[in-house]
């Protein structure tokens, strides 16, 4: 999607494309589109509508990417998405899918809107809401803290429950390969990615990566990015897990050693004199969800592996970026993100790697 393209454009695009795709002329919003959270490389719109069908007829999320993503960036996560909810999973189902740019600038998949809200959202608003409410929150991290690793661990012992087979029948029938979704195919993608745009400061980690590849395990369905933001519950209750993009069929250690990654070096925004105590409560936090893969032979070095596989995906995404001129603004699209990724592959590795300006 261009910077030209405006909500109010969207707004405008999406009812003249629905009231087209469903054949109701007189389809109206009976909530306009409005802002949601997170989207780093989409816009995400809530909406819902009046005079729809039924599967249409609950409130709904708009996931529109930018023009130029892969052109099965929509048709994919639409099957991961659906594949999972046959499953009983509680991933939100996805009703309308347009891998095509014209309609609203982008691809996109419209889903339904689960309620609740992300684990640890208490957190997000800390640098807007200053000083006062960041203690009053250190006052409640350890109730905060007990529901977040619960409903964590439900959220991820659930999925990696689900049958390999059956999930890899269903996207396969939605017209996606099941190769694709292989932790073998996804380290290609990324070797592949550091030689196309020239990220020679990244070689190092492709190097290690290929030397330290831990025994593998039994497979399971893999989320890629399984940090709390990506989990949502509503009353002590999980109601679903979003924001599929990075869906892999890997080691159980792989999203263990992706939240431990994730946690470690995402930056955060708090007072300063709160930031080591934040940071201390995030490793906490991971270190303990992923105690679950204690039991796997050569856990420690799995994890240690995945996590600096995950870094190299987060520092393949700032360096593509920037090899294409980009000004985007993803979480680590930073001074101090790309120096946190930097550190936690040393600390890991011992190498030193780097991006170019």
């Amino acid at each position: 999607m261009t910077s030209a393209v405006t909500d109010e454009d969207i707004v405008r695009a999406l009812l003249d494309y629905l009231r087209s795709a469903i054949a109701r002329p007189a389809l109206a919003y009976a909530e306009a589109p409005t802002r949601m959270s997170g989207g780093y490389d989409a816009t995400i719109l809530r909406f819902s509508l009046q005079d729809a069908p039924e599967a249409l007829s609950g409130p709904l999320v708009l996931r529109l990417f930018q023009a130029n993503v892969d052109a099965q960036r929509a048709p994919r996560e639409a099957a991961v998405q659906n594949a999972l909810a046959e499953l009983g999973y509680p991933a939100p189902r996805v009703f309308v899918t347009e891998a095509r740019v014209e309609a609203l600038g982008g691809p996109f998949i419209i889903m339904e809107r689960v309620p609740g809200r992300p684990l640890g959202s208490e957190f997000e608003g800390l640098s807007i809401k200053g000083f006062g409410q960041a203690v009053n929150m250190v006052r409640q991290i350890p109730r905060v803290r007990r529901e977040m690793i619960r409903l964590w661990d439900e959220a991820q012992t659930r999925l990696q429950a689900l049958p390999v087979k059956d999930f890899v029948d269903r996207i396969e029938r939605a017209g996606i390969s099941g190769e694709n979704f292989t932790f073998d195919a996804n380290f290609a993608s990324q070797r592949a990615a550091v030689e196309e745009f020239g990220l020679d400061g990244l070689r190092p980690v492709i190097d290690w990566l290929n030397g330290h590849r831990p025994p593998p395990q039994n497979p399971v369905i893999s989320h890629g990015d399984f940090q709390p933001l990506n989990v949502l519950a509503d009353h002590g209750r999980l109601t679903g897990v979003i924001d599929w993009v990075k869906t892999t069929i890997a080691d159980p250690a792989f999203d263990y050693g992706a939240a431990m990654a994730i946690l470690a070096t995402v930056p955060i925004h708090v007072p300063a004199v709160l930031s080591p105590g934040m940071r201390a409560f995030m490793n906490n936090l991971a270190r303990t969800h992923s105690n679950r893969c204690r039991s796997m032979p050569d856990s420690d070095a799995a994890l240690r592996y995945y996590q600096v596989f995950n870094c190299l995906v987060q520092l393949l995404s700032v360096g593509r970026s920037r090899a294409q001129g980009k000004m985007t603004h993803g979480v680590y699209n930073s001074p101090v993100g790309v120096a946190n990724l930097i550190n936690h592959v040393h600390l890991l590795t011992g190498l030193d790697v780097s991006l170019p300006a």
